[in-house]
């Protein structure tokens, strides 16, 4: 996959960041680091951003996720479609779950003409 040299991801800063915090072994350390480099604000945007993230995996509202968060239903959007509409499809964090595959009993038609069957 080709990265967009526009990305975040592609200076040397975040890069070195990244390193740091992989090179973690305790969650102390990584406190430390996060507590050194981000505002309290910073901190909770980002637990709001995974639980947000964690609730659109987990099938749950929009509504919901405002109501449990905070968040704006624009920010909701953006993070759902940022990730692919669920966490676990884009991120390969979670577990991956087995999905039931959809089977329609009906064919799509255009205009009453059908145009593709759809296997069961």
């Amino acid at each position: 996959m080709k990265r967009n040299p526009r990305m975040v991801w592609n200076t040397e800063g975040v890069r070195e960041v990244m390193k740091l915090l992989v090179n973690c072994k305790k969650a102390s350390e990584v406190e430390k680091i996060f507590d050194r480099i981000l505002t309290t604000r910073e901190i909770n945007d980002i637990a709001r951003r995974f639980k947000a993230l964690t609730m659109i995996d987990e099938g749950s509202s929009y509504a919901d996720i405002h109501m449990k968060t905070g968040m704006s239903p624009n920010t909701i959007a953006r993070l759902s479609a940022k990730c692919g509409f669920g966490f676990s499809k884009s991120s390969g964090l979670a577990d991956k779950k087995a999905k039931k595959e959809y089977s329609p009993k009906r064919t799509l038609k255009y205009k009453g003409v059908p145009v593709v069957k759809v296997k069961k």
